[in-house]
């Protein structure tokens, strides 16, 4: 992929070959989040820390009772068939990926909330299945990270909004103070864009594009401390899974895409923790 364009079905693509080694995750944490954990004192397990990324963006979501959510990059389910069970909440999850869709499917069935849940095909730029103003919140859990055009997926999402509706969306972007990037950080970064199917920027650049978009109240707040705990432990799996894993490319019994993904989550871990690339939550409200 370039350095700006993505290819969806390229995206879709890396994720559907990493589904092996999310599955393997998914046993181990007890959940089918792809997200990262948010740590505090009372959550301090990968499993626990993850539900409670859900429960913060929830929170700032001011999701209720009835409301109609729209979960953009919805992954496996797991975040819509939360917000379903924890809010009575009535939840339209997309994504670009069938066999994730097929996976959110039997987790919402599984959970009992297929009434409340539905899972469509649709790319978060076009949203071609959802209709004007009938949305109350739309939902992202490090789904903007695969946009390279970030304001065409606002407007969209302005499109779908009732008039008091909201976004709410985490995600990875450069932090304002990070400076300009070494020759060894740009390497980095396209690594990470390229691995992963994202392309990370700016968080300046994002709340310019929400305000060019129409919304309004717009809070932005760092959560980068809370997720340390999280890309770390991706981290440390990394380092131990990636020489083994090139290893076994070589005898063809590991795929390049998925040592690929280990390298960038250690990259990652190391721009969190050396302040380079923050993890944001970000909430706004529809224009009238």
């Amino acid at each position: 992929m370039g350095d700006n364009a993505l290819d969806t079905d390229e995206v879709a693509a890396i994720y559907d070959e990493l589904l092996k080694t999310y599955e393997k995750q998914w046993e181990y944490q007890g959940h089918r989040s792809l997200h990262l954990g948010y740590y505090d004192d009372d959550h301090d397990e990968p499993g626990p820390a993850a539900m409670n990324t859900m429960r913060i963006l929830s929170d700032a979501a001011d999701i209720s009772n009835g409301d109609r959510v729209l979960n953009i990059g919805c992954g496996a389910g797991e975040d819509s068939v939360w917000n379903a069970r924890a809010h009575d909440a009535t939840v339209v999850g997309i994504n670009i990926s069938e066999a994730q869709l097929e996976l959110a499917r039997e987790h919402a069935s599984n959970h009992g909330v297929e009434e409340e849940t539905e899972f469509r095909y649709d790319d978060f730029h076009k949203l071609e299945t959802i209709a004007d103003t009938s949305i109350d919140v739309v939902w992202g859990l490090e789904a903007l990270s695969h946009s390279s055009d970030r304001q065409k997926a606002l407007a969209q999402a302005q499109r779908v909004l009732v008039d008091d509706g909201r976004v709410a969306f985490t995600d990875i972007f450069l932090r304002p103070n990070a400076g300009p990037l070494s020759d060894e950080q740009k390497s980095q970064l396209k690594q990470i864009n390229d691995a992963l199917g994202i392309r990370v920027g700016p968080i300046t650049l994002f709340e310019k594009a929400l305000e060019t978009t129409g919304y309004g109240n717009i809070e932005i707040r760092n959560m980068s401390g809370g997720v340390l705990q999280s890309t770390k432990r991706r981290s440390r799996f990394s380092k131990v899974a990636s020489p083994v894993g090139r290893v076994l490319d070589t005898l063809g019994k590991e795929s390049p895409v998925q040592v690929e993904a280990f390298e960038a989550h250690s990259n990652i871990h190391n721009f969190v923790k050396n302040g380079v690339i923050g993890y944001y939550l970000i909430t706004a409200e529809a224009s009238d």
